[in-house]
């Protein structure tokens, strides 16, 4: 009785029983038929030499390994010998034996150093590694950014051989590849190192446009100079010896074909057009034919077009060929974005987690509409934009001095001092009393810095009509930074101002950042201590070091400042007065701002963009009723919209309303 009630207990555990057995019983069958095999090849090194193993071999082997202590070898330097200090390359690359892909040669002559040779620098130097100019003109004059060999000697076998020989000595250990060409060839750059860097660099190759020789077999080709051609390293390395014995036993005209035949007559190896599948393609240019015109598979292709017969088709050419790999990169780049949205489909989100643009990774996603980014849109004629955010900058007279003059050698502060009609007189104190007295004590406080002043007397003084006056008293190749008082502009504007006025070509017209009115938009508040919350995000450009922001906008109605060349004011300014005479001049001097000059009377492009580093204190501007409809309605809409942002001025129209109701 007591069995079978045992049994009705333990019989759901059965099974748990029973497994465990089995187990248990498996594992211990597989631990002798291990132990059967043999002994483990670290104990049986520690057996003693009889046969028989030592019992306690395997407790002292551990015990050694406890006790076991590095051993120290102490530096010693045999005093007989001579010591032999080792010599560290400057560079890693050197002392690992790495070497630059692809050094460019161009060979020149005393016609063409000034003309092909330049256009030749100016569109494909900044491509590669090195690019190097040869001529036989002893003296040469060398023009600006490009670096010329003169061998004295113009024979063509002569000035090929040097230019070898030049290589093989300065640069043989330097580079895998050197490309010869001339200089009325065209050379597209990007494909040429594109075909370097497919090619391998242990082998003896001579690429190029194969030409047959005159009288001689098919296997005997040399390339065609004209269109370049790729020399390994290893073949120049092997040709060195052979140069002095060519030069005196080869008679040729050309130094492509006695370059060809020396390598034929001493190495045995010709020019190829096609290797490891590569293929070295190039394009004869029709005399007067038109590169825009040509549409050619081959002239698409093609890394090497010859002959260019002037500087301006060098430039020609320059510009199909980079409009034509634009367009490449564009279809490259919509096929990828096609890729990216059918694959965003398959993701957990679906087309909703497709950025904009496309392929371009989002820095933060928004979670409301007030920390969505600003964009401006513009033309050369109206601009849209909402930002808000505001930077913070010190005064405009010590900022400039400090954060913008002071780092440039070249750049002049000019001050211009607007007197009206009774003021700065004989015995009329003078108002600038003190501006010029800042000027002479900032000049003192930062040495080298130049600060100068220009008092011009008006009643109603244009922006125009000063630039006139300021224009007059500097250079034509002087460019020209304006602002107002009210601006305190940033360290990196002026950097920012030189690149985006080109001379000839551009005038750049920053958007500067208009701070509120203070009282509208209070500062904002220090921060508090550990605890109290956090702190609002600064807006874009603020420097918490110099105190805490007050808000502000973009003022994209005020075109106070710019940066443009004197001598692109002066055009303007003449076409300007060229086509306006007498009174209607008069007027337009009275009614325009210097950027709708540029806009009206110039054929440069007109660059606006919002610029963080800019930064206006709060003022009203003085909106001249002899502006014309359109700036005084500017002028109006900067001051209505400078006021404060919609949060503020709905907060102080809440309380004022609160204010008369009690």
């Amino acid at each position: 009785m007591r069995l079978s009630s045992l049994l009705a207990v333990l019989r759901p555990a059965l099974p748990l029983i029973l497994g465990l057995s089995l187990g248990c019983s498996l594992s211990l069958l597989r631990v002798s038929w291990i132990q059967g095999e043999g002994e483990h090849p670290c104990v049986e090194a520690v057996r003693e030499p009889g046969g028989l193993q030592n019992p306690d071999s395997r407790t002292r082997l551990d015990q050694s390994d406890e006790d076991f202590k590095p051993r120290i070898v102490p530096y010693y330097r045999d005093p007989n010998k001579p010591y032999k200090k080792v010599l560290r390359t400057r560079y890693i690359q050197t002392e690992l034996g790495s070497r630059e892909r692809l050094l460019v040669a161009v060979l020149t002559s005393r016609a063409t150093l000034s003309t092909l040779a330049v256009a030749v620098n100016r569109t494909v130097a900044h491509h590669f590694p090195r690019l190097l100019y040869f001529t036989g003109q002893r003296g040469a004059r060398t023009p600006a950014g490009m670096q010329v060999v003169s061998h004295g000697d113009e024979r063509p076998a002569w000035l090929m051989s040097e230019t070898l020989r030049h290589l093989h000595t300065h640069f043989g250990g330097d580079y895998d590849w050197f490309f010869i060409m001339q200089d009325d060839t065209y050379v597209q750059a990007p494909r040429l190192a594109a075909l370097a860097g497919h090619l391998s660099i242990n082998q003896d190759l001579y690429l190029g446009r194969a030409e047959e020789f005159i009288g001689a077999g098919e296997q005997a080709r040399y390339c065609h100079g004209g269109f370049g051609y790729l020399l390994s390293r290893s073949l120049l390395l092997r040709l060195r010896p052979h140069l002095d014995g060519c030069r005196g036993d080869i008679l040729s005209a050309r130094p492509d074909e006695w370059l060809g035949r020396c390598l034929i007559d001493s190495l045995g190896i010709g020019c190829v057009s096609q290797h490891q599948g590569q293929q070295y393609r190039s394009f004869e240019l029709a005399k007067n034919r038109d590169p825009e015109k040509e549409g050619s598979a081959a002239f698409l292709s093609a890394f090497a077009v010859h002959p260019v017969s002037e500087g301006t088709l060098m430039y020609r050419l320059h510009k199909r060929f980079s409009a034509l790999e634009l367009e490449r990169a564009y279809s490259e780049i919509e096929q990828l974005q096609a890729q990216i949205r059918n694959l965003t489909e398959l993701t957990p989100e679906g087309a909703a987690g497709l950025s904009w643009p496309v392929g371009l990774p989002a820095p933060f996603t928004p979670h409301s509409r007030f920390e969505v980014l600003g964009w401006d849109y513009f033309t050369e004629q109206h601009i849209f934009s909402c930002a808000d955010g505001a930077p913070k900058a010190p005064a405009f007279l010590e900022a400039f001095a400090a954060g913008v003059l002071e780092p440039r050698e070249h750049a002049l502060l000019t001050l211009l001092l607007v007197y009206g009609p009774r003021e700065g007189g004989r015995g009329a104190l003078d108002p600038f009393l003190g501006v010029k007295a800042a000027a002479a004590e900032l000049e003192q406080r930062y040495p080298g810095t130049r600060l100068a002043w220009l008092a011009v007397r008006a009643e109603a003084p244009s922006q125009v009509r000063l630039m006139d006056v300021v224009s007059k008293k500097h250079p034509v190749d002087t460019l020209f930074f304006l602002t107002t008082v009210w601006t305190r502009p940033g360290p990196e504007v002026l950097n920012r101002c030189r690149m985006n006025a080109i001379s000839g070509w551009q005038a750049f017209f920053p958007v500067h950042f208009q701070e509120f009115n203070p009282t509208l938009a209070p500062q904002r508040s220090p921060p508090g201590p550990a605890g109290a919350g956090p702190d609002p995000p600064s807006p874009p450009g603020a420097d918490p070091s110099r105190g805490t922001p007050v808000g502000g906008r973009f003022d994209r109605h005020a075109s106070a400042e710019g940066c443009f060349y004197n001598a692109d004011y002066l055009a303007a300014r003449a076409r300007l007065a060229a086509e306006l005479a007498g009174q209607e001049e008069e007027e337009a001097l009275e009614g325009l701002e210097v950027m709708d000059v540029f806009l009206r009377f110039s054929g440069l492009h007109l660059f606006r963009a919002v610029e963080p580093g800019l930064v206006q204190r709060f003022s009203l501007r003085d909106c001249s009723p002899r502006l014309s409809e359109e700036l005084y309605h500017r002028c109006r809409l900067s001051n209505l919209e400078g006021l404060a942002g919609r949060a503020q001025l709905a907060m102080a129209l809440f309380e004022q309303e609160q204010a008369n109701s009690t």
